[in-house]
């Protein structure tokens, strides 16, 4: 992977998290299904994944995590062992990976109406800047960077939400890989803000894990 990262904002993030971002009013519509998962609050809704058909542990997996293969989505992502999969009635959502109520990944997959390459990616910012803005809670704690992940184009995304179970305000450190046609999302969770900086270490080691499989 290269371009900006988890521990690419740490610091930024004490620096910048009162930073108030206004949201921008772009022209194209976003799906009800690729809505981001806002909070880990509402995983009261979420049961234990019972399936553990996709979730091997690979030799040439880092020791501590767990990889889940989705051959049908294309891809595979490594999460630390400990951590309790679950699963939601989201077809898009291929997989939700939580160590609590603190700290958490979810991957989307959707597919889009045209090939998004690197020559339509600043296009494409328009898109991944409505679905991230589309919570009004929103607050930018870094500006969005292109970036480069599995050998694919994207966008990386750092903001404080607030969390509408709780109260509290989180952070998402949020990804947005294009395939083609294809839209991977990564969205990892801490809730409250604090957890982020102990977090962040194990979200770069499941980013660098992230790999496309060959349909």
């Amino acid at each position: 992977m290269t371009g900006t990262g988890p521990r690419g904002v740490r610091n930024l993030f004490s620096s910048t998290r009162r930073k108030r971002v206004l949201a921008v009013v772009v022209v194209v519509p976003v799906a009800a299904g690729l809505a981001v998962f806002a909070s880990v609050a509402g995983q009261r809704l979420l049961t234990p994944d019972e399936t553990p058909a996709t979730a091997v542990r690979d030799p040439g997996t880092p020791p501590g995590l767990t990889e889940f293969r989705s051959p049908e989505a294309g891809f595979a992502v490594s999460y630390p062992a400990g951590w309790q999969r679950l699963q939601v009635a989201d077809p898009q959502v291929a997989l939700v990976a939580a160590r609590d109520q603190q700290v958490s990944l979810l991957v989307r997959v959707a597919e889009l109406d045209v090939a998004v390459g690197l020559q339509e990616l600043p296009a494409a910012r328009q898109l991944t800047d409505q679905i991230v803005m589309a919570n009004e809670s929103v607050e930018l704690l870094a500006e969005p960077q292109p970036i480069e992940l599995a050998g694919l184009p994207g966008y990386f995304y750092f903001y404080s939400f607030q969390d509408p179970g709780t109260g509290q305000r989180g952070v998402h450190s949020h990804f947005f890989v294009f395939n083609g046609q294809t839209l991977f999302t990564l969205v990892f969770q801490a809730l409250p803000t604090e957890q982020f900086p102990a977090a962040a270490p194990t979200f770069d080691q499941i980013t660098a894990s992230f790999r496309i499989l060959e349909k």
